[in-house]
């Protein structure tokens, strides 16, 4: 898949600190806490391009400055963001504090194919719910941006696969409807395509075999790779305890709310296999979503983005 926009690396970080967090006795409450708040810091300040905490060091030996390792040889983020539609080039200077306004989505590549191909339909399917609650309350040009991303920044990514898989083109609808929001956004036929694209993008998700799109480890591995994205528009969307980049919020509630509507699909089976993973990734997915509470955002973030990909971390140790 093309590497292109951001992405979040070094999950682990905060991954490794939620985890001795929820099993080291309480005793050592002290050090646990310690351990949580410098893994978080190193995280913020690697996804921002930044040098993690003692001397720069991230994980275990590690360099995690741009383009440098993070975690156990793993490399980090390389610290290029796109300015506003832009594309994240490689060690790239980006916008105000190296955020991307109207950022785009982080490449996927999991190497499970069948994991990459669903969570870029994922992404595409909470872009264009979010556009179709907007165009339901009128509000067109806060719509366009979501109708565009679909077709202008993630297609290319399933564009040569849909046919391998023996899945319709779709691009031909997603461009007309990107068209008509801005040449005519309160045409009737602006919704019809909505649904059209919705359809399409449920219909290439369902060439994916049963025993796969039935699996809570199937679906929770990508509803993790969606949550990750998530979780770089929230932090994208702050500046200054502000949310200051109305789209790239609502990107990131459209995003949350289909993860949450896909482990609905497999929750039986994960309660029932594992009681306690379950309660974690239902409270998390509910803790997530307090934070994009409604299409249009707070007048201040509800969480820190720290609390957002701790709570990622969470869902991702427990998948």
């Amino acid at each position: 898949m093309s590497t292109h926009i951001k992405t979040v690396q070094l999950f682990l970080a905060i991954g490794f600190a939620t985890a001795v967090g929820t099993q080291t006795l309480s005793s050592n409450a002290e050090s646990v806490n310690e351990v949580t708040d410098i893994a978080t810091a190193d995280l913020l300040m690697i996804a921002q391009g930044g040098e993690a905490s003692q001397g720069g060091e991230g994980g275990e030996g590690g360099e995690a400055s741009q383009g440098g390792e993070g975690g156990e040889g793993g490399e980090a983020s390389q610290g290029g963001e796109g300015g506003e539609g832009g594309e994240a080039s490689q060690g790239g200077e980006g916008g105000e504090g190296g955020e991307g306004g109207e950022g785009g989505e982080g490449a996927i590549d999991t190497g499970n194919s069948d994991v990459d191909y669903v969570a870029v339909l994922g992404l595409m399917k909470g872009h264009l719910n979010v556009a179709q609650e907007l165009v339901a309350l009128g509000n067109y040009e806060q719509a366009a941006p979501h109708i565009g991303h679909p077709v202008e920044e993630l297609y290319s990514d399933i564009e040569t696969v849909l046919p391998e898989r023996g899945a319709e083109d779709f691009k031909p609808t997603l461009v007309q409807l990107n068209e008509l929001i801005q040449s005519a956004p309160e045409s009737p036929e602006v919704e019809t395509l909505l649904d059209e694209s919705l359809a399409s993008i449920d219909s290439a998700i369902a060439v994916i075999p049963g025993s796969q799109i039935n699996s809570p480890e199937f679906i929770l591995d990508v509803m993790v790779e969606m949550l990750k994205n998530a979780a770089a528009k929230y932090d994208a969307a702050i500046a200054n305890n502000q949310i200051v980049e109305v789209v790239e919020y609502q990107d990131s509630k459209g995003i949350v709310d289909y993860a949450e509507q896909l482990y609905q699909t497999v929750a039986t089976q994960k309660s029932q296999a594992d009681p306690q993973a379950h309660q974690v990734i239902t409270d998390s997915l509910a803790e997530l979503k307090t934070a994009v509470p409604s299409v249009e955002p707070p007048t201040a973030p509800v969480k820190e983005p720290s609390e957002i990909y701790g709570l990622v971390s969470q869902i991702e140790f427990n998948k």
